[in-house]
């Protein structure tokens, strides 16, 4: 049984990279490595979730001795288990890209898959701008560096997306009328703004664009993911986020 505690950045090296490649081909379960936060992870959640697999969240129990067990020092951590073999995978793109891979959701042709990935990029490139230049920004040049972010990369974002999705017919999808990992991504982008101390300043210019919220209410509402999304586990994560975010320098002390 995998846990936290256990050498991820040693262990793919014990296994032939065949034996690997079976596991991840035909994965019989998996185990999300991650703190109890939204962040990086939710959308991992969010693919296995709608994939019907057999998972569970595992936690760090002291990230500062786990860390450096870790492929890249940093989480999420993807197990992924088939009999007495593990494939280990970390790093957001790769853990997101295999699992919409395995699951169906990067389109059904080349072109499909490079719009999906073209906009699932965009959006976690903005999460990753939003991160640096704003939350773990000095608090005393906050109030300049959020609203350089509102009016220039969040502006940019919105208006790029609202026209694609108004393109595809404002159906609450990138591609076509069917879920793909560009949708879940943005949607878990904007939900994630909406937990930010400033997320009225935010919603104000993402609720402007009823096709960015029409694909928010439809990856939440979408039969796979409703219950899960909704359920007390998710609420009690979504208010941890929430918390996190009001001194993120503060909170980070407890999973430095």
């Amino acid at each position: 049984m995998v846990h936290s505690l256990i050498d991820a950045s040693r262990l793919n090296k014990t296994i032939p990279s065949s034996d690997l490649a079976e596991v991840m081909e035909h994965p019989e379960s998996f185990q999300l490595l991650y703190f109890p936060l939204e962040g990086q992870g939710q959308t991992t959640r969010d693919l296995l979730t709608y994939g019907g697999a057999k998972w569970e969240n595992i936690h760090p129990k002291n990230w500062v001795e786990e860390k450096a067990k870790t492929p890249f020092g940093c989480l999420p951590v993807l197990y992924i288990i088939k009999g007495d073999k593990q494939a280990v995978i970390a790093e957001t793109h790769a853990v997101e890209n295999y699992l919409a891979k395995q699951f169906g959701l990067m389109g059904d042709n080349e072109y499909e898959e490079a719009i999906i990935r073209s906009f699932h990029c965009s959006s976690a490139s903005l999460f990753t701008i939003f991160s640096g230049s704003v939350i773990w920004n000095l608090p005393e040049v906050r109030e300049k560096t959020l609203e350089a972010f509102k009016t220039n990369q969040l502006a940019l974002w919105v208006q790029t997306h609202e026209r694609h999705l108004m393109d595809n017919g404002n159906n609450g999808h990138y591609v076509g009328n069917k879920m793909s990992l560009a949708d879940i991504r943005t949607a878990n982008l904007i939900k994630h703004f909406s937990l930010q101390p400033w997320s009225e300043e935010l919603m104000a210019v993402i609720s402007q664009a009823p096709a960015l919220m029409k694909l928010k209410e439809t990856v939440e509402n979408d039969p796979k993911l409703h219950h899960r999304k909704f359920s007390d586990e998710a609420k009690k994560i979504a208010e941890a986020t929430k918390s996190f975010f009001v001194n993120p320098f503060a909170a980070s002390k407890l999973v430095a």
